[in-house]
């Protein structure tokens, strides 16, 4: 083979390569594009539902629905003037010694018993003990 054939071959091979590299480069480009479409979409659908959890939030908050459920399910009660006392009166955090003397207290408490759910106190029973019929 003549060097003038060499150089042509090596040309027609570099041409397919670099034609093979484009055009799996434009099929990548294209899966690309087609993922950021998609996230664009998704992205949209997160903000219009951002927006209608918004405005349910405002809806669902407002202070005169707020007062009225307040009102039907807190038993809610003017604070008294001898509730009100000054920050100085209140106690400290106890201490971790305190705290560890308060829970082996409680561990050495005896526990009360537990009765099984009746209809009235009258039917309740101890746990483990059950009245003969």
């Amino acid at each position: 083979m003549t060097r003038a054939g060499l150089i042509f071959a090596g040309a027609v091979v570099t041409a397919s390569v670099l034609s093979i590299g484009v055009y799996a480069m434009k099929y990548e480009v294209e899966r690309l594009d087609e993922r950021f479409a998609a996230l664009q979409r998704k992205l949209m659908q997160q903000e219009e539902m951002l927006q209608v959890l918004e405005a349910e939030w405002t809806f669902l908050n407002r202070p005169e629905r707020l007062k009225e459920l307040a009102a039907r399910h807190l038993d809610l009660k003017p604070v008294a003037v001898r509730q009100l006392t000054a920050i100085d009166t209140l106690p400290f955090r106890p201490t971790a010694q305190q705290q560890q003397q308060t829970a082996a207290q409680t561990e050495n408490r005896v526990p009360l018993p537990r009765y099984t759910p009746a209809l009235s106190p009258a039917q309740a029973t101890q746990v483990g003990k059950r009245e003969a019929p």
